[in-house]
């Protein structure tokens, strides 16, 4: 079986964008990555068919930019889980995307035909997308959520282990973030206030759901820029 790859984002239709993603899984396997694309493969979600699942730095990233720069980063892992529960038989939810309608505002700057392009959410409400693990002997009408959560699809691909990959999308309610926990923010080595003087600059927020999925909130940064 030949490398499975889907890669999507999100589009106001007018040329902006938010982060564009990368789901694959290598030839004759039957694990799952996921990657933020602009950062070039330097850190990526990776889903193992053994189970045993985490986010971390490319082994040359963190010896490169963050080993010594981020005292509470001693390796390259920045967070490994067990596989969650099904949240349906089945069904297993891997990861969530959130998007909300203010983070699409990078430009798009050549089109890509490789992209499957979602519309951006209406405001103030986000876009979520999901990441699901389905049973081969779990029945699915269409796709995941379409009945239930009026999901809508983006992609899928089958696992040499019999299972199906399906990333699916929906508009939801902007979650409340106000609790999140407050830290002191660090530079990679050789990065420097200069480098936030953007007016494109994007922020990656990871969390835990309830349910033991994993979340990324793809927001943009208002602020000035340089």
């Amino acid at each position: 079986m030949p490398e499975q790859v889907i890669r999507f984002g999100i589009s106001d239709g007018s040329g902006h964008r938010a982060a564009t993603w990368k789901l694959w899984t290598p030839s004759n396997k039957s694990d799952v990555y996921l990657a933020y694309r602009e950062l070039g493969g330097a850190l990526k979600a990776s889903l193992h068919q053994s189970g045993s699942w985490h986010v971390a730095y490319s082994q040359m990233t963190f010896e490169d930019v963050v080993q010594g720069a981020i005292p509470t980063q001693q390796d390259r892992f920045l967070e490994k889980w067990p596989r969650p529960k099904p949240i349906a038989p089945g069904i297993t939810l891997a990861f969530r995307i959130v998007t909300p309608h203010s983070g699409v505002t990078s430009l798009i700057s050549e089109p890509d035909e490789n992209i499957t392009w979602i519309p951006n959410s209406p405001p103030p409400r986000a876009t979520e997308i999901d990441i699901m693990i389905i049973s081969p002997i779990t029945p699915v009408t269409g796709w995941p959520g379409k009945n239930k959560m009026g999901t809508k699809p983006i992609g899928s691909y089958e696992l040499t282990s019999g299972e199906t990959v399906w990333a699916v999308y929906w508009v939801v309610d902007m979650p409340d973030l106000s609790p999140a926990t407050k830290g002191a923010g660090r530079f990679y080595k050789g990065r420097t206030h200069e480098g936030l003087k953007s007016d494109t600059l994007r922020a990656l927020v990871f969390g835990e759901e309830p349910d033991g999925s994993r979340v990324i909130y793809d927001c943009a940064v208002i602020g000035k820029g340089g």
